[in-house]
């Protein structure tokens, strides 16, 4: 039997540890865990959209210009704007709780000023 396999690790089945790195450029990480948020929320959206289009097609509610031609009333862009941001607050967490756990450790050098 040969050794050449012997001196390889196992793949890791879980990741444990608040600050797990996979990939060592800095923000990488982030940025998949922020693509993986987004490909979760476009398929929720994805499946939900094909079931009213699905029911809509099937009791001839409406018809593909009136849904290019809806408008929504200010209570409604109201909810839907409210809405996004908390989306967007979800997609960017993994950013934020990074940039805030910076901004906590007093070892960090202060980021250059703006010009």
């Amino acid at each position: 039997m040969s050794t050449a396999g012997a001196d390889k690790k196992p793949l890791r089945y879980s990741v444990r540890g608040k600050d797990t790195r996979f990939f060592s450029a800095e923000g990488v990480d982030e940025l998949v865990a922020i693509s993986m948020a987004l490909a979760q929320e476009l398929w929720v959206v994805k499946e939900r959209l094909a079931a009213y289009e699905g029911l809509a097609a099937k009791k001839k509610v409406f018809t593909a210009k009136e849904i290019e031609n809806f408008k929504f009333t200010p209570a409604q862009r109201a909810k839907l704007d409210a809405e996004s941001q908390a989306f967007i607050d979800r997609v960017f967490f993994t950013l934020r709780e990074r940039v805030e756990g910076l901004a906590a450790d007093p070892d960090e050098p202060a980021p250059p000023k703006e010009p």
